[in-house]
């Protein structure tokens, strides 16, 4: 019935907005948004969505986000488990690519 469907709980929302990654986006709200509300208030409520638009696109965000971390670059070391996969990847691409079509007859099964 209807009652084993999942319901949301303030609890389980409130857990599940701890892990949700918003930080980025919480910072840029609070950069921005007195930026668009001076725009509206300036404006007397009535602005053009072209005229934010011109605004977002001339304000700065750097200095104001996080900075990511460094990109690892690691090199192919090869191994046991890679060679073994590289191995079987390329004899299922060599066998697929010998057989006719249909690959897979469904109707061939008995």
């Amino acid at each position: 019935g209807r009652s084993s469907h999942f319901k949301p709980t303030e609890e389980w929302l409130s857990e599940f907005k701890e892990k949700m990654p918003l930080e980025t986006i919480k910072r840029l709200l609070q950069h921005l948004t007195p930026v668009i509300d001076e725009i509206i208030n300036r404006e007397e409520g009535i602005v053009d969505e072209g005229e934010i638009l011109a605004v977002l696109n001339n304000v700065t965000m750097v200095g104001l986000l996080p900075v990511p971390h460094a990109i690892v670059i690691r090199k192919y070391q090869p191994n046991q488990y890679t060679s073994l996969w590289f191995t079987a990847y390329l004899w299922g691409i060599i066998f697929v690519g010998h057989q006719s079509l249909p690959i897979f007859d469904g109707e061939a099964i008995e």
